[in-house]
């Protein structure tokens, strides 16, 4: 498959698309045909700063809106050609790539009538959003 790798941290100007070798989803995990990924401040910190979990080269990408192209053992509730959009795990590969895994218990459904590109905006906005609200300033505490 085709992914945009990243050689090392901070070397933003050296990212390339290359031919990597397709993941297979394990247990517990879901094999995602990648439509549309969104961009956002978190991927361009983690591949300025790096991760200690992670080797290079390196294939970033949250937030991943796709359709599901193959099923792990011990998967429930997902089949393939389900379309899903999840934010991924930042110590793994991302979704700056024709095909990601993820786990199946972080995926969430799209909708009819969203697109792809419409979903993979959400994940990173929308639960930065989530927790300002019900964890930050529980909405219960707020007089209107």
């Amino acid at each position: 498959m085709k992914a945009l790798v990243l050689k090392n941290k901070n070397k933003w100007r050296e990212m390339q698309i290359e031919e990597v070798i397709t993941p297979d989803p394990g247990n517990g995990e879901v094999l995602v045909e990648v439509q549309a990924v969104g961009l956002n401040p978190v991927d361009y910190k983690t591949g300025t700063n790096g991760n200690p979990a992670w080797s290079y080269p390196h294939i970033l990408g949250l937030d991943v809106a796709g359709t599901i192209a193959g099923v792990g053992e011990d998967v429930q509730g997902w089949k393939v050609g389900d379309p899903v959009v999840y934010h991924g795990d930042l110590r793994t590969s991302g979704g700056y790539s024709e095909f990601d895994v993820a786990d199946a218990d972080i995926l969430s459904r799209i909708p009819s009538g969203v697109s792809f590109a419409e979903a993979a905006a959400l994940p990173t906005a929308g639960y930065t959003a989530y927790q300002a609200v019900h964890r930050k300033l529980p909405l219960d505490r707020v007089n209107s």
